[in-house]
């Protein structure tokens, strides 16, 4: 019989080289794995949340930086105010009568849906009964004398237009009168921007008026429409949008009873709002000299807007002692809201300085601003910022950064991903590392 010593020696040194054997195995197919032809080489994390790329990385994603400047700029005045719609950019939709709707429920326009003017929105269908009918025989007999009080009324709105025309007229030959002079040097410049101040016044006036007659000769014609109908038959009348832009409000069904003091939509033209923003009466004058002015909103505070002025409010609340002044800014995108917050800085004259960076450098990541900073030569780490203001192709930074230290100006979006790459793998180890 064999000695138990001389069989537990070779069986124990079996154990060890199958060991052995295993984990060579492991560690070859790593290395296989890690240097397999085509590999694609991956950014290396390092512990003080920085992210490490090698020369040919840098190259391939075309990283490039640039310094953080102070230098002077002019110091703002911060007013918080709203985004609104502007005069004319906002209409509801009412039915001419009461009646039944008549449309195709798919086809109804819902809450962010764009609808273009004069599109049919839906149909009312109305059936005039007999009692109905001898009140319209009776209102008819009426209308004659209305007639004249519509068409005093339409006279009016038709002088209002007239009148606002002459205005820009008169206020554009100030204003070149007012270039003549500025150019040679008889009047200041704040003496050239109140007469432009108060052309793009006149302006807004004319279109006010225009819009208050295009909507007065939409609402007689549907009620004159109305009366001329005295049969059993089915009136039927279509509903159209009265302005282009974005259902913010809907009620309206198919088949529904509809009563025409009810709103069935309401209708808000994005591609241009309003700032509305209360400025402290000691501050106007620097709000009425800023031709332009700079916002942003708490939804994008990495986004700076540019807002053009419009007017402000003749009158001063009592209770804060301040003014409403209204900035116009373009929404292609329709990224400004009616109703969100706006923070809008005007230029004060005064000099301060700040610390400026190309605005590409900044980057919005859950509503905050990053920027990634070159620690050393392939070393970029992530910073939070607060973005204050954008001037150009810059923006002013506060904190986070300092003065000489260089921000990734091209490729701070692939630097992102990298990271954002990298965390997902760091996981995907542990969990491999643990099973």
């Amino acid at each position: 019989m064999p000695n138990s010593k001389s069989i537990t020696v070779p069986l124990v040194a079996l154990i060890w080289g199958l060991g052995l054997s295993l984990a060579a195995c492991g560690s070859e197919a790593r290395r296989k794995r890690e240097l397999a032809p085509g590999a694609e080489a991956k950014a290396e994390a390092a512990p003080d949340d920085s992210i490490r790329l090698t020369p040919e990385q840098i190259k391939a994603n075309g990283i490039q930086t640039a310094t953080a400047t102070e230098r002077e700029i002019d110091s703002t005045i911060t007013v918080i105010g709203r985004v609104t719609a502007r005069a004319g950019g906002a209409a509801q939709v009412f039915s001419p009568f009461a009646g039944r709707l008549i449309a195709d429920q798919v086809a109804i326009p819902r809450i962010g849906s764009f609808v273009k003017q004069g599109a049919v929105i839906a149909e009312v269908d109305q059936i005039i009964t007999a009692a109905e009918r001898a009140q319209l025989s009776a209102a008819a007999a009426q209308f004659g004398g209305m007639a004249a009080q519509l068409s005093a009324t339409a006279a009016q709105l038709q002088a209002a237009i007239d009148q606002a025309q002459h205005e820009v007229a008169f206020q554009q030959a100030e204003v070149e009168r007012a270039k003549r002079l500025y150019d040679g040097g008889a009047i200041p410049l704040k003496q050239l921007q109140t007469a432009e101040f108060k052309l793009r016044q006149s302006q807004a006036g004319l279109e006010g008026s225009r819009r208050a007659k295009e909507q007065y000769e939409a609402a007689r014609a549907q009620s004159e429409a109305a009366r001329r109908q005295q049969t059993d038959t089915p009136t039927r009348v279509p509903i159209r949008a009265p302005i282009s832009g974005m259902v913010v409000a809907a009620d309206i069904i198919a088949g529904q009873q509809i009563d025409p003091a009810k709103s069935l939509l309401t209708i808000v033209d994005l591609s241009r709002v309003w700032i509305e923003v209360a400025v402290h009466e000691s501050q106007l004058q620097a709000a009425q000299r800023s031709a332009r002015v700079t916002f942003t909103t708490p939804a994008n505070s990495g986004r700076a807007y540019t807002g053009r002025l419009i007017t402000i409010n003749g009158v001063i609340d009592p209770a804060n002692r301040s003014a409403t002044v209204i900035f116009a800014a373009d929404n292609p995108d329709g990224a400004l809201k009616i109703g969100m917050t706006a923070e809008a800085r005007i230029p004060g004259g005064e000099r301060a300085r700040a610390l400026l960076i190309p605005a590409a450098a900044a980057l919005t990541e859950e509503g905050r601003s990053i920027v990634f900073v070159e620690v050393e030569p392939g070393a970029y780490q992530r910073r939070r910022v607060a973005v204050v203001e954008r001037i150009g192709d810059s923006v002013v930074v506060s904190g986070g950064l300092k003065a000489g230290e260089k921000v990734v100006s091209v490729g701070a979006a692939s630097l992102r991903s990298e990271t954002l790459r990298g965390q997902i793998e760091s996981k995907d180890d542990e969990k491999e590392e643990k099973r």
